[in-house]
């Protein structure tokens, strides 16, 4: 039976070689706009799941507790920035506009999450699009106005493929949350 915590703790790390990694030379230059933004979507299943996994790592950082005083919440949205930077620095973006983004969308998620909770995939899916679209619209504007960088479709065609891909992550999802709860 796998835990939720194992299921993370590749996930993450996995999310981040494919969001960094670029097609190689050779392919075509439209290969780049249909990629699925992948750190995105592992950090939308771990905020969905926050309060499920409970490996080591996490124990430490989100006690257990029966009373919720916030600090699941504040621990959470602190581990979200600090991980936006990383990728900062990953992708060679302007110092918090990650930071900003996940911690935008990680809010909504766990402001919401009981809500989340009740959607179908298809409804989920629309959601991701949605996310996805407005944070790459917001990263397109500030490298546009940085760095002069044109205005492409981009945007919608890394959402499109965001949601296509949603799937793959909401079966992992179901999946590795009903091992978790059996346990």
């Amino acid at each position: 039976m796998r835990s939720g915590g194992f299921t993370v703790l590749w996930l993450i790390p996995f999310s981040l070689v494919l969001g960094v990694a670029r097609p190689p030379s050779f392919a075509p230059d439209w290969l780049l706009f249909w990629r699925p933004q992948w750190i995105l979507l592992a950090l939308v299943f771990w905020v969905l799941h926050l309060g499920v996994f409970r490996g080591v790592l996490f124990r430490a950082l989100f006690p257990r507790g029966r009373s919720d005083d916030g600090t699941l919440f504040r621990r959470g949205m602190a581990l979200v920035w600090l991980s936006g930077l990383v990728v900062d620095g990953l992708l060679a973006e302007p110092l918090g506009l990650n930071g900003a983004i996940f911690a935008t969308i990680a809010f909504y998620l766990m402001r919401f999450r009981d809500r989340l909770a009740l959607q179908t995939l298809l409804q989920r899916m629309v959601m991701i699009f949605l996310m996805v679209f407005i944070a790459e619209v917001f990263r397109a504007f500030v490298l546009n106005l940085l760095y002069g960088q044109p205005w492409v479709l981009q945007p919608l065609t890394v959402a499109l493929t965001s949601m296509l891909a949603w799937p793959i992550y909401a079966r992992l999802s179901d999946r590795t949350s009903s091992g978790v709860r059996g346990s």
